[in-house]
């Protein structure tokens, strides 16, 4: 037991460490873009945000409008388009009332807070500040932070407040790619009231965003979206910054057909599981929804990775799964490690998604180790 709490308070010492760390090399990384303006992902939000405020909601879905913008800032190759609902701008509009890099700062700091506070339920604070796509959402400004944070809150509090949690899984309107598997999850568990919350949210988000910006704005969504999938039909981006399996496979050059079709047959296995894990109330639901999140969409980056802090979570309450953490970690750690010229491999995070639920499903298929598997029972029936 002594050895035990030893170990316990080890890995939360290393832990707080490393995430101090992470938080010390983006405050650095801001003393640079203060004094000599960067181009950020942030970059994206803040020139959308200056053209809503201008009275043009619509010209940030316009390219050309919207890159010239982000040129009165610095200017830079390639493409940083703006490709988020328009929800999205009731957000980042605020944001944009300060200049390009105070905005910046002011929007890491405050969405970091959010980060923290919402996911004190799934993870100790330390580990949720050593989790290594925390140092890329703190450096290029993306909405990692709020995404994850909306993630982890609605999802905990699940089967305990289902409209509430409904309602804060509605704000993923956001970014809806990150909400696919949630209507899998609730309709599986019959969690009516959580659809409810999340209808009523995302219905007023949406309602409000037309009133304010018009349907301009969603018509100028819905035409930008072909771009990203232009983008990566023509190979656009480097693949492994891409956390699909579709970009794994990719990335090695496998026929693009090919890659879409394993990626096709993963997801459908992913939705499968959280049917039957959420069905029967398994006791890690909702960390094998947060994986198997990520094995769904084609399009997602590095950054979103930070819902892997919810099965990584569960695992450390599991004081025989430190080595898998360690393993989890390692498998996140090493797509960021590409940014500093540290790695040059395919991005494992899918291999990390995959890990926990090929687990998770070994487990059950011994029989469920103890403490990991509730009891299949449907709690309607217990008086």
């Amino acid at each position: 037991m002594t050895e035990n709490r030893a170990r316990i308070r080890w890995g939360r010492t290393l832990a707080s460490g490393f995430g101090l760390l992470l938080v010390a090399l983006s405050v650095q990384a801001w003393s640079r873009h203060f004094s000599h303006e960067f181009m950020t992902d942030y970059l994206s939000y803040w020139a959308a945000g200056k053209l809503t405020l201008a009275g043009d909601p619509a010209g940030a879905y316009d390219v050309a409008k919207h890159r010239a913008v982000e040129f009165s800032v610095t200017e830079f190759k390639g493409l940083n388009p703006f490709p988020y609902p328009p929800p999205f701008l009731l957000l980042v509009a605020p944001f944009s009332l300060l200049p390009y890099m105070w905005g910046f700062a002011a929007w890491v700091v405050v969405t970091f807070a959010a980060y923290l506070l919402l996911t004190r339920r799934a993870i100790e604070t330390p580990y949720a500040l050593a989790h290594p796509p925390v140092l890329m959402n703190g450096l290029i400004g993306q909405n990692g932070f709020l995404t994850a944070g909306l993630f982890t809150a609605g999802t905990a509090m699940l089967r305990e407040r289902p409209f509430l949690a409904g309602a804060i899984l509605g704000c993923l309107v956001i970014k809806p790619q990150l909400a696919l598997l949630l209507p899998v999850a609730v309709i599986a568990a019959r969690l009516w009231p959580a659809i409810a919350g999340a209808l009523a949210t995302a219905g007023v988000l949406g309602l409000v965003s037309l009133a304010l910006f018009g349907a301009s704005a969603f018509i100028g969504f819905w035409n930008i979206l072909p771009l990203y999938t232009e983008l990566m039909r023509q190979d656009k981006w480097p693949w492994n910054e891409f956390i699909s399996v579709f970009a794994f496979l990719r990335y090695f050059g496998v026929d693009q057909t090919v890659a879409l079709s394993v990626h096709a047959v993963v997801a459908a296995a992913a939705v499968a599981l959280t049917w039957i894990a959420w069905s029967r109330n398994w006791k890690n639901q909702v960390p094998i929804l947060a994986a198997a999140t990520l094995l769904v969409p084609p399009y997602l980056l590095t950054y979103d990775a930070l819902l892997m802090i919810i099965p990584m979570g569960f695992w450390l309450k599991d004081r025989e799964r430190a080595r898998l953490v360690g393993l989890l970690w390692l498998l996140c750690f090493l797509p960021i490690a590409f940014y500093f010229n540290l790695y040059r491999g395919p991005n494992t995070v899918p291999l990390a998604a995959l890990l926990f639920l090929g687990v998770c499903v070994a487990d059950r298929l011994r029989g469920g180790r103890k403490g990991l598997v509730a009891a299949d029972v449907d709690h309607a029936h217990l008086v």
